[in-house]
């Protein structure tokens, strides 16, 4: 039996992509990525690109929309149900209504819009092209050296680089948190999330002052991974 579901879910999986497929040939699809680190202003580039098309606005570079090809654009559901929605709407009301900056980006979102439009070559029909833009967090970008970096050098490098300069004031509180943990000892869930803000404080305290540091860490506090990151950060004594 459980060959058979194995198989099964093979061929759901596979009908699935060759329906994307097809899909892909009678409605293309664009995916815009759009990143930058924070405060960059990727939420509202996003928002106000988003409602210009939505609503006809003025967008003189875009050759399509200022020589009238667009006929309309519309929002459509998304193509990834695993990555969450750009709220476009909340954004929107953040800029327009309550006249405040939206909140930054902390996560991965996306926003499928369907544009109707007709093709710049003679006689051909009007189509249809899927617009997928996705908001990405600039500091994740930061990550990237890791790759080629094991977790235990990273722990090492980490450590040692916080002792030193301008940074030693810094991570005082941190370092001194961590002087306190056995890294024999079972695990503690409270120690763990003081750890875990304590890093965050760390690394955002560097950002301020124009440190480089890992990216996502930026942004541990309040996700879900924070005991495991603070866990693991125990292991670099």
């Amino acid at each position: 039996m459980p060959k058979l579901a194995a198989i099964a879910e093979d061929i759901r999986l596979a009908a699935r992509a060759l329906g994307e497929f097809g899909a892909s040939l009678v409605h293309p699809s664009v995916r815009l990525g759009v990143t930058g680190l924070s405060g960059a202003g990727k939420t509202v580039f996003i928002t106000a690109l988003v409602h210009q098309l939505l609503h006809g606005g003025r967008l003189p570079v875009f050759e399509a929309q200022s020589g009238g090809r667009i006929a309309r654009a519309r929002l459509e559901p998304q193509p990834d149900d695993s990555v969450p929605r750009f709220d476009y709407e909340a954004h929107l009301h953040a800029l327009t209504q309550e006249r405040r900056w939206p909140e930054s980006t902390t996560r991965i979102s996306e926003l499928r819009l369907a544009i109707d439009y007709q093709s710049g070559k003679r006689g051909a029909r009007n189509r249809a092209l899927f617009l997928d833009i996705v908001d990405y967090p600039g500091e994740w970008l930061l990550d990237l050296p890791l790759l080629t970096t094991s977790y235990a050098q990273w722990s090492a490098d980490t450590l040692k680089l916080s002792r030193t300069g301008p940074r030693a004031l810094l991570a005082a509180p941190w370092r001194k948190h961590l002087a306190t943990l056995d890294p024999e000892a079972g695990e503690n869930e409270t120690a763990a999330r003081e750890a875990a803000q304590l890093f965050t404080t760390y690394l955002q305290a560097c950002r301020d002052d124009k440190f480089r540091a890992t990216g996502r860490s930026h942004q541990v506090s309040g996700n879900k991974h924070c005991e495991a990151l603070a866990h693991q950060q125990r292991l670099g004594l």
